[in-house]
């Protein structure tokens, strides 16, 4: 039979083991919920890259449409009352290209923050990866304390079972 000492001490020990439990449970939901973060900021970066990618792809079909316009420009110079058409017609795609030069300035900046926020979300991710690592190697160290645990009660027995033995 156990002394109320090592009765004290198995108790002592269990609750410290309990503490740990919970703190590897708490730091384990924080994680989760860390990576719930990541993972709805990472998609909103898909998001945001696909929309820039959709901008862009606008911006190439206006350029092709501006470098048709222009080459028609070029055409209509035999025609005199078609060039004050086509004069009128540059001077709103001017006016549209330096627009389109304004949102592709503009839409540059995007990316450019975009692939900033990119960046910093694959490093969070490692982060996340090394703490996950980390969350990972204090599992299996509690996993190893409750079997030491386990072994430990097991030999109790068995001593307080040879004691008995001894006893009778």
């Amino acid at each position: 039979m156990l002394s109320e000492e090592q009765i004290k001490m198995i108790v002592s020990a269990n609750e410290s083991l309990r503490v740990q439990l919970a703190d590897a449970n708490a730091m384990l939901t924080a994680r989760q919920e860390e990576i719930d973060l990541l993972n709805t900021e990472l998609a909103e970066s898909t998001a945001l890259r696909s929309k820039l990618d959709g901008q862009l792809a606008q911006i190439e079909s206006i350029e092709t449409r501006l470098d048709e316009k222009q080459q028609a420009a070029k055409g209509a110079e035999e025609r005199e009352f078609e060039l004050h058409q086509e004069l009128t017609g540059m001077a709103l795609l001017n006016k549209q290209y330096n627009e389109l030069l304004q949102d592709y300035a503009y839409l540059q900046s995007q990316y450019k923050d975009i692939l900033a926020q990119l960046t910093a979300l694959q490093h969070d991710h490692l982060q996340l990866e090394k703490t996950a690592g980390g969350i990972g190697e204090l599992q299996s160290r509690l996993q190893n304390s409750l079997l030491e645990r386990d072994v430990l009660k097991e030999r109790i027995t068995m001593l307080e079972s040879q004691r008995f033995i001894k006893d009778i």
